[in-house]
């Protein structure tokens, strides 16, 4: 009978992660390649048999019936009783003489467990799939069929034919892999390991996979919403979006990582599941082991369930984990099951079952003392709040727990607000254990007044004042100030397949209704006004088409200076083209003034704007508050002010100067400042081992990327001695939407570095925490206001701080996650020459450094980048911070005031030879906007980031033939270099392939 063979083959129910059941929809043609490709792999014939152990409904069944019957074979059926009973199946796999076996790996280890190591004696083949592969599991089976039996580690979707993926794991995982590798792809089928942005991963960076080829799914019977969402078109191709995360290895392996939704947050780390489970099945006693989060979001807990080998101590086993997991990874318990772990009906471990047993466990954690008396218990409560921790005894310290400089902050609002008397920021830093904070405190008779914001919407409209941040931003985009011409604003470009750009637009109308300040203007006095509905018009985003126009958009975006008196203070544009692979392309250009958002605003409007494009009919939660209102409830009492301002009169005469760093020219002669970006990423795992070292030393993360800031700065400037310009994002939690506001609540902070010759790092960062903790407790007067004391004092020139470090880390984890790097960004700022930026975000901690062009030497942000990770990996594996001196610093009685220097810089005349002109045009076509100087440009210096070299890397490799080491790109990043670089590998091949006989 003849079928059609792009016709339904069968529709087959999957929950997936989701729960609520999808009819995966599969034609014929679909499923042929997948059982073709096996079979013809493995030599399926007449002579093979497989025990059915799974059921119909699961997909792994479609190849039991039609690989093996197509092929001649048999099918062992199994009753319902014996689905469950590896003794029985046991018995029917040596009674028939069963060859194949295909299951997920649970039930193989069960077969080889009821075996008593002794496998079926015609078995020849195991398919495995569906879970993680047990490390142990290849050489279990090699052992049980003495050698007979090759062990296939298989992977995909029932959306994707049943597999799409395979592994020859018969001898065990490669050396230094955690887990069997998922392999390569199948006949006619793809993997892409694809970014946020819709981009392709390189080697190392984790992305979800996609699935593509002749195995790909219809889609979703009857359902048309859900297949447009996870069946995608992207070019010619249509793709399957899986929900699991992975990563190419440079061997061209894949590495399952698990699935996204296994991917949370416990007390603010990200946490992947599998590498608990990892540690935990390194462990001696553990044969299989499980961990599940149970717990509302931000309090979620980690119970381990472990099936032991015989008799097992679980406190060894949990001192051994606190030896190889951050301390946030290690599990509030471990519940032993001797029975085995639960299963589905498919013999997957059933996690739903496992979570609603830890959920009723209600363990805790022996040994904690519990707080005691009223100011204990004040202080454990606001921990267990804030820090999102289940449970606070006495003896548990601040930082261990999660705590950092902004949370310290609220903490003290918080317990200044409850009555207490004496919470001081530094005062957490040099007692961090909870009953030893609660001693320096005091609980007073009577609360204060607490302050309540109330909304004013009567008044909604009406002109209000800048804060200090604010009018110093207005000011200093005047043109006739040094440095000025600019706007304080951040801009950035995502890059995606091909979309119209009507729902952004729609999106865009729906924040700027919800959020007053992207309806905000300011009047030539400099007070900011909300416009109302009339006043604003629709709201539409240009478009253009052709890739000649990529450029334009950077030139006209990237420094943009906005009217603060004309709406709107950000422009959104796009651009439609066609990349060099034929694809269609959107690229849109968001620029932001930093006039009406600071840093965790722009974080709200880009995770809001990404919930309201993809879900148009998404109701946000209502902002009850605005800015506006804010202000007028925030302002400290007159108090207040006065006693911070003699603190800070008081400070003064011990505030060294700005960075005093070598200048190609004079500010004065730079005209209207260019800012060039460099990034790089710390990874992720390197990233969790110093938060883990740091919060062990009773320090925050931020206070240690700003020690290593100033420490590279210090080396280059003429004086270690120096002073940092603090961007703080500093919003009082006096209304339950305060996190949820849209607007500039930016205050500055001098950070004052004062250096030691011969002192530890531990010393080192201890002293600039207490300085800057005990200078946060006098924030009531911001720095704008200490630096025009400077001004009166030592003279405007001395009163500068151009120099800023901004640490996003800890203003809002959540968001943070969701966030992901960009496909080009870039800040700048009035009046700043260089401006370092870190944030936490999917692939670790994103450093970047914004530099005025043209001032410094193009060289030294490169040399800061390079110096302050190389600072931090010494510390991520250095055992004792306290045994580690320092060299630099001032010794006793050394002056550190010096003179400013200029210092000339060569870009080398225009490309020489055919190579470096392919270099230079592979250069320009990745850096739009910024013109390529010289041969000697440095890649950095240009506008370049990590991601952008790999792409140069890639593309060079593509015309040329030739993989030119990214290391060695990084170590001399200029054109000239990078081309004999090519020259050299070249030769090298060359002379490689003639000693071996190829030429």
């Amino acid at each position: 009978m003849a079928v059609d063979p792009d016709s339904c083959a069968y529709v087959i129910f999957t929950s997936g992660s989701t729960g609520e059941p999808k009819g995966v929809e599969l034609t014929h043609r679909a499923a042929a390649n997948t059982v073709e490709d096996i079979n013809a792999r493995h030599g399926i014939g007449p002579d093979d048999r497989v025990l059915a152990v799974s059921a119909l409904d699961f997909d792994l069944s479609v190849y039991d019936i039609f690989g093996l019957l197509g092929a001649g074979g048999a099918l062992v059926l199994v009753t319902e009783e014996e689905r469950r009973d590896a003794q029985r199946w046991r018995d029917l796999a040596a009674r028939h003489g069963v060859t194949v076996w295909n299951s997920v790996p649970m039930l193989l280890d069960m077969l080889l467990t009821a075996s008593a190591g002794q496998a079926p004696p015609q078995l020849r083949l195991a398919l495995v799939s569906g879970d993680w592969v047990p490390l142990d599991l290849p050489a279990r089976l090699a052992e049980a069929s003495r050698g007979r039996c090759r062990l296939i580690a298989m992977g995909g979707a029932t959306e994707a034919a049943i597999w799409s993926n395979a592994y020859d794991s018969t001898d065990g995982a490669p050396e230094g892999w955690p887990s069997v590798p998922y392999g390569t792809p199948l006949r006619g089928q793809r993997f892409r390991v694809v970014g946020p942005l819709g981009e392709d991963c390189p080697d190392w960076v984790p992305g979800e996979l996609w699935i593509g080829g002749a195995g790909v799914a219809t889609g979703y019977r009857g359902d048309p919403e859900r297949t447009a969402d996870r069946f995608v078109t992207d070019g010619r191709e249509r793709w399957y979006r899986t929900g699991d995360l992975g990563r190419y290895r440079p061997d061209g392996l894949l590495e399952f990582l698990g699935r996204r939704d296994h991917q949370l947050k416990i007390r603010g780390h990200r946490t992947e599941l599998g590498e608990v489970d990892a540690a935990l099945l390194a462990q001696p006693g553990v044969s299989r082991a499980v961990t599940v989060a149970t717990g509302p979001r931000g309090q979620q807990r980690l119970t381990a369930f472990v099936v032991p080998e015989g008799s097992i101590d679980l406190a060894e086993v949990e001192r051994r984990l606190a030896d190889h997991l951050p301390a946030h990874a290690v599990p509030s318990a471990l519940v032993p099951l001797p029975d085995g772990l639960p299963l589905t009906a498919n013999g997957k471990v059933d996690r739903a079952a496992l979570a609603e047993h830890a959920a009723g466990l209600g363990v805790v954690s022996g040994g904690t003392r519990q707080p005691t008396g009223p100011v204990e218990e004040l202080v454990a409560a606001a921990w267990r709040e804030l820090l999102g921790a289940e449970q606070v005894g006495r003896d548990d310290e601040f930082f261990a727990l999660g705590g950092d400089s902004l949370l310290a902050t609220r903490l003290v609002a918080r317990l200044r607000e409850a009555g207490v008397r004496g919470a001081r920021i530094a005062a957490l830093f040099t007692h961090p254990v909870l009953k030893d904070y609660a001693a320096t405190l005091t609980l007073d008779g009577e609360k204060p007044v607490t302050r309540v914001l109330v909304s004013d919407p009567a008044h909604a409209h009406e002109p209000f004042p800048a804060t200090d941040v604010q009018r110093a931003y207005w000011i200093g985009r005047t043109a006739q100030l040094d440095l000025g011409g600019v706007g304080s604003h951040y801009y950035s470009e995502t890059d995606e397949p091909y979309t119209e750009v009507t729902a952004l637009e729609r999106a865009w109308r729906r924040l700027i209704a919800r959020h007053p300040m992207l309806r905000a203007v300011f009047d030539e006095d400099g007070h900011q006004r909300v416009l109302t509905d009339a006043e604003i018009p629709d709201f539409t985003i240009p478009v253009r088409d052709g890739e000649e126009h990529l450029t334009a958009l950077r030139q006209e975006m990237s420094h943009q200076v906005l009217d603060p008196a004309r709406w709107p203070l950000f422009d959104v544009r796009a651009v439609h083209y066609t990349a060099a692979d034929g694809e269609r392309r959107t690229r849109i250009g968001v620029s932001l003034d930093n006039l009406i958002l600071d840093g965790l605003s722009m974080m709200i409007v880009f995770t809001e704007l990404r919930q309201l494009r993809d879900d148009p009919d998404v109701e946000l939660p209502p902002v009850e508050a605005t800015f506006r209102d804010y202000l007028a409830c925030a302002r400290p009492s007159e108090g207040t002010v006065a006693a911070d301002q003699q603190y800070w009169r008081e400070r003064l005469p011990s505030l060294p100067p700005a960075p005093r760093l070598p200048l190609l020219r004079e500010p004065s002669a730079v005209g209207r400042p260019r800012f060039v970006r460099r990034a790089t990423h710390l990874p992720y795992a390197k990233w969790q081992r110093l938060q883990e070292r740091v919060r062990a030393y009773g320090l925050t993360p931020s206070v240690l990327l700003l020690a290593v800031y100033a420490e590279a700065l210090g080396e280059q400037a003429e004086s270690p001695e120096l002073t940092v310009n603090l961007t703080l994002f500093d919003r009082q939690e006096i209304h339950p939407d305060i996190n949820r506001i849209a607007g500039d609540f930016t205050s500055l902070l001098l950070a004052a570095h004062h250096p030691r010759s011969g002192e530890s790092w531990l010393a080192r960062l201890r002293g600039l925490q207490a300085r800057l903790w005990t200078d946060l407790d006098h924030r009531a007067v911001s720095a704008v206001w200490v630096m025009r004391q400077l001004a009166e004092e030592r003279g405007p020139g001395e009163a500068a701080m151009p120099v800023v470090f901004t640490s996003a880390l800890g203003i809002d984890d959540e968001r943070a996650r969701l966030l992901t790097p960009p496909y080009w960004s870039v800040s700048q700022t009035p009046q700043v020459w260089l401006d370092h930026q870190v944030l936490e975000d999917s692939e670790g901690l994103r450093l970047t450094w914004d530099a005025v062009t043209g001032l410094l030497p193009h060289e030294l942000p490169e040399t800061l980048m390079s110096r302050q990770l190389a600072l931090l990996n010494e510390l991520s594996t250095a055992d004792d911070w306290d045994a580690l001196t320092l060299a630099t610093g001032l010794r006793a009685g050394e002056p550190s005031a010096a003179p400013v220097t200029t210092v000339k810089a060569d870009a080398g005349g225009p490309p020489l030879g055919a190579t470096e002109e392919l270099v230079a045009a592979l250069w320009s076509e990745l850096l739009a906007g910024s013109p390529l100087a010289g041969r000697e440009q440095g890649f950095f210096a240009a506008g370049g980031d990590s991601l952008l070299a790999t792409r140069l890397i890639a593309r060079l490799r593509e015309r040329t033939g030739v993989e030119v080491p990214l290391r060695e790109f990084f170590a001399a990043p200029t054109v000239a270099a990078l081309a004999a670089a090519v020259h050299e590998h070249t030769n090298r091949t060359t002379d490689q392939n003639w000693e071996e006989g190829e030429l």
